[in-house]
């Protein structure tokens, strides 16, 4: 008998059958096991900015320096201060100003939850009452008869200041503890440096490392030092704790070269700032905190830091103009929800999740302008159509000029939204039966910002729903051009150029 044509073939007997199913089971548990680990992976909320809290508390103290010498000039002049001396106001006045300078230049108003607490404290009894001293000794040469009673107002100050950082000290120490300051990073790439940065940094409070991607899947240990493997960087993209995370550290070797250039393409798109963490000789991970991550062996890639100033000016921007608007058109979004309830039954309000600042699902208030569906939120996103038999009569007339986004302004109030701003989308939004967001490498670039109820884009002619790649890519592109000018004049200007922009649109389905 001729077994050669058998000869390569694998037997099938029992034994062979047991192998395959106990290797399948292996499989099934290993996914199981990290599908539970990344399940289980959680980035803390309700963390405090390190950076608006510094800024509170110059500000606290430019407020308390300047009661004390109010004080003290009421002290000198016996309730009269408009009646102080020059020569006596001047080191009061002098302390006053100087005070928030010398303790930022201390470095006081840089908030590291790993200095302990008497380190702040030293430093604000140093920083006070080198100043206290200077002030006393200019005294001597303005008012050297007051000289006393302004050695006790400066006593008296650099206590009070001393105490007040005291208690930052204690809030900024409880704040540590509880991790409310520490910032949320995940590593890609597993490299033999971050598994010890992850060693030496555990517990600091300074850093919270809540997982590890690598596309090397087969190389990937289920926890590195501890820390989850969460899955490739495709499976990043799609994370739903993503928006809470600070920032992304590609941890590599030089060497990898190629697999260093394409893994930056791709992680160019998240809105969070991407550092590069390189392993080369002479890095200590042991003696290098997590929370410097962008120092001589780190390079930021993409991302910026947030700048608080422009916040703030953006906020009050918002507030100012989004109030004199509401009060505005309180009146005509009445009568519209009263059109909207006599023209079809339902509310008046349709209320949408959609993807805010780092992706953050945000409620967005719209006018209803399609028959009212209970059922609509667990049905598949479907884009208005020209003639859609869905949107109503009064639909169509608010639709066509954008009155329906009116009640957005309330959005723009709590602080989910801003006036300008890339418009949100919903999630899951399709372009030609593909989800937008794998359209445009660029499209996570949006979520750097708040959304807005217009944009740039808009006033560009980007409106309405994307039909096509192409569509999709331009209102990216304009959206991702308002992000690097954006600014207090470019706002307006955008806003100027809003009402104009729609009145004159009759081409986009709207």
């Amino acid at each position: 008998m001729d077994y050669s044509a058998n000869s390569n073939r694998t037997p099938s007997g029992p034994a062979n059958d047991t192998g395959a199913s106990e290797a399948k089971a292996q499989h099934d548990a290993a996914a199981s096991a990290r599908s539970q680990i990344r399940a289980q992976a959680r980035a803390p909320k309700h963390r405090i900015n390190r950076k608006a809290l510094g800024r509170s508390m110059q500000a606290i103290d430019i407020f308390a320096g300047a009661l004390l010498a109010v004080v003290g000039a009421i002290a000198i002049s016996g309730g009269q201060p408009g009646a102080v001396p020059a020569g006596e106001l001047f080191p009061i006045a002098g302390f006053a100003a100087l005070l928030p300078l010398m303790l930022s230049a201390l470095g006081l108003y840089r908030i590291e939850p790993r200095h302990a607490i008497i380190w702040r404290v030293t430093r604000a009894v140093i920083a006070t009452a080198s100043l206290g001293a200077t002030m006393l000794i200019a005294g001597f040469g303005t008012a050297p008869e007051s000289v006393g009673i302004l050695a006790v107002y400066c006593v008296v100050a650099v206590s009070a200041m001393t105490l007040v950082h005291l208690v930052y000290a204690g809030f900024i120490g409880h704040w540590a503890k509880a991790g409310r300051l520490a910032r949320n990073i995940i590593l890609v790439g597993a490299t033999p440096n971050a598994r010890k940065l992850i060693l030496a940094n555990q517990g600091s409070g300074t850093v919270n490392v809540v997982g590890y991607f690598d596309d090397r899947k087969s190389r990937a240990p289920t926890q590195l030092a501890g820390t989850p493997y969460l899955g490739t960087t495709d499976d990043l993209f799609n994370w739903s704790v993503l928006p809470d995370v600070d920032r992304v550290v590609l941890t590599v070797t030089p060497k990898a070269e190629e697999r260093v250039k394409h893994l930056l393409e791709k992680l160019r798109a998240l809105p969070q700032p991407v550092i590069l963490l390189l392993d080369i000789n002479g890095f200590n991970p042991e003696t290098t905190s997590l929370d410097d991550i962008v120092g001589v062996h780190t390079a930021r890639m993409s991302g910026h830091e947030e700048n608080l100033g422009r916040q703030f000016v953006k906020r009050l921007q918002d507030v100012v103009f989004g109030s004199l608007l509401t009060l505005v058109t309180l009146p005509v979004m009445a009568i519209i929800a009263l059109l909207v309830k006599l023209d079809s039954r339902g509310p008046a309000l349709f209320v949408q999740k959609r993807e805010g600042f780092n992706g953050r699902p945000i409620k967005v208030y719209k006018f209803r302008t399609m028959r009212h569906d209970p059922n609509a939120e667990s049905k598949k996103l479907r884009q208005v159509e020209l003639n859609d038999p869905r949107v109503t009569r009064i639909g169509g007339v608010l639709r066509k000029t954008s009155l329906d986004e009116l009640p957005q302004l309330f959005n723009v109030l709590a602080g989910s939204m801003s006036l300008v701003g890339p418009r949100p989308h919903a999630y899951g939004m399709r372009t030609g039966g593909t989800e937008t967001a794998n359209l445009v490498a660029e499209y996570a670039h949006r979520h750097r910002v708040k959304p807005g109820i217009t944009g740039w884009a808009q006033v560009n002619g980007s409106r309405g729903p994307l039909h096509t790649p192409e569509a999709a890519r331009d209102r990216i592109k304009w959206d991702v051009e308002y992000i690097s000018r954006a600014g207090f004049f470019f706002d307006l200007w955008i806003m100027l150029k809003t009402v104009p922009a729609l009145l004159g649109d009759k081409l986009n389905v709207r």
